[in-house]
């Protein structure tokens, strides 16, 4: 076990790079009372609340962009979304900066991935085209008898009581050690039968049933309990929020400056950057753990933490996005979502007709075998594999963009799960306040999800940070 007062090297080689850099530093001189490392949502609501407060403070961001996994493709017809889209009911506080910045939000988000209110799904199951209606009785339909009527779809719904019901939002953080097991093993405790099973999995918002705990289902079912209502979308584009955001800060947004390493020491960090290095008083790091864990740090942190910066799992998700010569699925009677148990096109929602364009979204085992195509031989097979599940597409597809989040090194997947046997040391994780570095994002909402937990845990690290001055 790793004390907390001991000093943890995280990442490959950190104490060689640190230790060379160290003679450099002109010590004691601070750049800013509070260095933000990541301009995402919760970078952001960290510096917001920092100024407030009449901090120094400097936001350094990897990207030449502002937004994080708020990421709104304008460079493609329609401007549609790689990240973040839908804004629930029950997120104040997004709903109050978006206010106070002046960002409208637009009612009915619907899927938050397609046109609202689409109807049901067009399935490819064991090569075997259904609609809702057919899918009973469909030859693709392998379930058991006892789950023949229910929709691919539906299937981890249906199997809802399979899974420990919490009081509230909060509750995950204080299950007992014996409830934090896998969803399949839950799902198999439930009596799924094997293609069940396999149906779950083939578009299950994680990387496979058995390495995420059934607590982070359960924790979601709960946070959706608890804020019922409508969603909302940021009117022209998620993007506009964090830049916004931004925009109303008095301190710089540096972006392109990368990270390279850092330490924690009794009255400062030091960043080291791509070019040169910035001393802070304090630091907030706000990016995604899959991205911090290869970045050499030094500092003081409980066994927990250390735990969940190395090993804390985050979604696999890769995307395509199809222009079309005409919206055929107005045309052929056809439920506008295709869901299918192929894994290189998993599933496909209408994203709007005006223009026509299409949005293909496969997750674990599908994601990488599309990040391991090449991306002509990817849009080949996508436009290929499309026109014989739904003929009315043939010849009137093309790819303009194939997106990766495991790829992109400020991410490493798109948002975080929580794995198999993960739940204390989360839950320990989060509780955790720094003396000098303090941490941030999506993967540290206590009563919250998504967007609403990134704004969330960057206040909360915030009011940590300023209890110490």
């Amino acid at each position: 076990m790793i004390a907390a007062s001991r000093r943890t090297f995280l990442a490959g080689g950190s104490a060689a790079i640190l230790a060379g850099a160290a003679p450099a530093l002109a010590r004691g001189k601070t750049e800013a009372d509070v260095a933000i490392i990541g301009a995402g949502l919760a970078g952001l609501a960290a510096a917001r609340a920092c100024e407030a407060a009449g901090l120094r403070v400097v936001v350094l961001e990897g990207e030449k962009r502002i937004g994080g996994r708020l990421h709104t493709l304008r460079h493609l017809p329609g401007a549609p979304e790689a990240g973040g889209i839908q804004i629930g009911a029950g997120y104040t506080r997004l709903r109050k900066i978006a206010d106070e910045v002046g960002v409208a939000l637009a009612s009915g988000g619907g899927a938050g991935a397609g046109i609202a209110d689409a109807p049901g799904n067009l399935y490819v199951v064991n090569s075997v085209t259904a609609t809702p209606q057919e899918w009973p009785t469909s030859p693709g339909n392998r379930l058991a008898e006892s789950e023949r009527h229910v929709e691919p779809a539906a299937l981890l719904r249906h199997y809802a009581r399979a899974f420990t019901r919490l009081a509230g939002p909060d509750a995950w953080r204080a299950v007992m050690p014996e409830s934090d097991i896998s969803v399949l093993a839950a799902l198999r405790q439930a009596g799924a039968s094997q293609e069940a099973l396999r149906l779950i999995a083939a578009n299950f918002n994680g990387n496979s049933l058995a390495g995420m705990s059934q607590i982070g289902l359960a924790r979601m079912f709960a946070i959706f309990a608890s804020q019922p209502g409508p969603v909302a979308t940021v009117t022209g584009g998620s993007q506009r929020l964090p830049e916004a955001m931004a925009g109303s800060l008095r301190g710089d947004v540096r972006l392109g400056q990368t990270v390279r390493a850092l330490r924690e020491e009794p009255d400062g960090v030091t960043l080291y950057l791509a070019k040169g290095m910035l001393r802070a008083a304090h630091a907030i790091c706000t990016i995604p753990l899959a991205a911090l864990r290869h970045i050499p740090m030094e500092c003081a942190m409980p066994p927990a933490l250390a735990r969940m910066i190395a090993e804390l799992p985050y979604t696999r998700a890769s995307f395509a996005y199809l222009l079309a010569s005409e919206p055929f699925w107005e045309a052929d009677g056809l439920p506008h979502t295709l869901w299918t148990d192929d894994p290189l096109i998993g599933r496909v929602f209408v994203l709007g007709s005006e223009p026509p364009m299409l949005k293909l979204w496969t997750t674990g085992a599908g994601a990488d075998l599309l990040d391991r195509l090449a991306p002509q031989d990817a849009e080949r097979m996508i436009v290929d594999r499309l026109a014989a599940m739904r003929p009315s597409s043939r010849g009137k597809l093309r790819v303009l963009h194939l997106h990766s989040w495991q790829k992109a090194p400020g991410a490493r997947g798109i948002y975080h799960h929580i794995g198999t046997g993960m739940v204390g040391d989360l839950a320990a994780a989060i509780s955790h306040q720094g003396a000098r570095l303090h941490f941030a994002g999506e993967h540290f909402g206590r009563t919250a999800s998504g967007m609403e937990a990134a704004v969330e845990s960057g206040e909360a690290a915030a009011q940590s940070l300023l209890a110490r001055i």
